[in-house]
């Protein structure tokens, strides 16, 4: 009887074990993959609907001011809605600019006072760069501006910064709310109810 030896090539294929580390070498990256961007997602989807809600939320509150004029206290009660509205999200991220808007003959469009005055977005005064809400577009018409600015970092941002040193993937979320105002005060007929923002006047009916 003759001796035929066993070809290693023949053994090698019929081993399955090394197609199944191939396979797993292939999958497992793409399932992680597959995760990360689900749960990134998720968690962009979470923040962008925060944000939104923070700007609603403190429009709202300052249009609420039973007075005319909004003290300090009341817009630094107001603010602190930011903590509870965004969490887990740091509120310290956030830029808000909350204005009263006053819509005069012709158009003319007027941040009537602003808070805070100093760092914000907008500056009191004519504002041509406003884009007025069809329902205020009307001499007389008087509401609330909110803003929002607030950046948002990607879950394992610091990662992958680290893998490609040159792309930055931290973006900013901008949400803007116009409010009608529901406490406030007319100051003259065919006027809307108004309110003062905290060291600021009066919107002025005859300012073009």
């Amino acid at each position: 009887m003759r001796f035929v030896p066993h070809r290693p090539e023949g053994r090698f294929s019929e081993d399955e074990s090394g197609i199944a580390t191939l396979e797993f070498a292939i999958l497992v990256p793409l399932l992680l993959l597959l995760v990360y961007g689900v749960a990134e997602y998720v968690n962009a989807a979470d923040h962008r609907n925060k944000v939104s809600a923070l700007a609603r939320t403190l429009a709202d509150l300052t249009s609420q001011n039973t007075s005319k004029q909004v003290t300090t206290d009341t817009m630094t009660d107001n603010l602190r809605a930011a903590g509870p509205v965004l969490a887990p999200f740091n509120p310290a991220l956030a830029t808000i600019q909350i204005s009263a808007i006053g819509v005069n003959a012709n158009s003319a469009n007027f941040i009537c006072s602003t808070w805070p005055k100093t760092g914000g977005l907008r500056t009191v005064g004519k504002d041509t760069t406003l884009l007025v809400p069809t329902n205020f577009q009307r001499a007389g018409a008087r509401y609330i501006l909110a803003e929002v600015q607030m950046d948002y970092k990607p879950l394992f941002s610091t990662i992958i910064n680290r893998l490609l040193k040159t792309a930055k993937f931290n973006f900013k979320w901008s949400e803007s709310v116009s409010w009608p105002i529901r406490g406030g005060q007319s100051l003259g007929t065919g006027l809307d109810a108004e309110v003062v923002l905290p060291d600021g006047s009066d919107c002025k009916p005859t300012a073009t």
